[in-house]
């Protein structure tokens, strides 16, 4: 028996425990850059029927998951996304290299804060057609952890941050699995996410870190936003999450407000509490904390 072979089976026998897997990873950019090579000089409307024939429907599950819930069609918004793809070419083509030989270490690096860390979802990246930059999304039932490639070039992205923050998402559903899908529990997922992201990346300038909106105008409208959001914890409503959490919108207030709002509240609640303890906060805790929080963040006298 080899040397290998005997340290392995002494070992099993030790009782010894595994190593923490590796997130599996998908790849789905050769695919994408096969029909590039076909379509980089046809007609706007034949590159969208060469992507769903060679892209789209090859990998439907994974695109059904990546395009649910998007506002327009995507036979609206991934033309514009391939419009985009001449500019972003190169910097894609070094995204996708870099982020498949970073993510091992940047996994390593982040088990040595979450040790629990299972990553018991797929990693997948491909094109998003514009869609997101970092996401989880439901493939046939299964949650799944996407990077959009055309997303993160087009935005200029620093990669290990939204890594970090990312791979956050998946650990706070392994530790808190039940999402009770209110403002109270978005505000906390994407404030303790972005928190964590700063803390895993302290020489990246605070507006870099992901996925903070542009921190002054929010700032400007930080007790109105926050006395907006005290009214509104435990609402399930996807208009009322679409104005504080998401972009594009037409509302009279900063987009993805609540990024922002939520990681101030993070970064307060982390003052007393270690990482863990704060992934490890039920919902019913979380909405405390952010009641105290909220009303402090409202006063409009209160110097922040």
């Amino acid at each position: 028996m080899s040397p290998i072979a005997l340290a392995l089976l002494a070992a099993s026998l030790a009782g010894a425990p595994s190593p923490p897997p590796a997130c599996a990873t998908t790849d789905l950019m050769p695919a994408f850059w096969s029909y590039w090579e076909r379509a980089r000089t046809a007609e706007p409307a034949e590159q969208l029927r060469l992507f769903q024939e060679m892209v789209e429907k090859p990998n439907a599950a994974v695109y059904a998951g990546a395009f649910h819930g998007t506002p327009i069609p995507p036979s609206e918004f991934v033309p514009k996304a391939l419009a985009q793809v001449p500019e972003l070419e190169a910097s894609m083509r070094a995204l996708s290299g870099k982020l498949a030989r970073e993510l091992p270490s940047e996994l390593d690096a982040f088990r040595k804060t979450f040790p629990k860390f299972r990553c018991n979802v797929p990693v997948i990246f491909l094109f998003s057609g514009g869609a997101f930059d970092g996401a989880t999304r439901e493939i046939s039932g299964e949650t799944a952890l996407m990077f959009g490639l055309d997303v993160i070039a087009r935005l200029k992205e620093e990669l290990s941050p939204l890594v970090v923050h990312e791979l956050f998402h998946v650990y706070h559903g392994e530790v808190v699995p039940d999402d009770p899908g209110t403002v109270a529990w978005g505000l906390w997922q994407e404030g303790l996410a972005t928190y964590v992201s700063r803390k895993l990346n302290p020489d990246v300038p605070e507006q870099k870190v992901c996925c903070l909106p542009p921190i002054d105008p929010v700032k400007e409208n930080l007790p109105r936003i926050s006395a907006e959001l005290l009214g509104h914890l435990d609402s399930k409503d996807h208009d009322v999450y679409a104005r504080y959490f998401l972009g594009g919108q037409d509302v009279d207030i900063p987009g993805r407000s609540a990024y922002y709002v939520g990681y101030r509240i993070a970064s307060e609640a982390g003052k007393t509490r270690s990482l863990e303890e704060l992934a490890a906060m039920t919902p019913e805790e979380v909405r405390a904390l952010e009641v105290k929080a909220l009303r402090g963040l409202a006063e409009p006298m209160n110097p922040r």
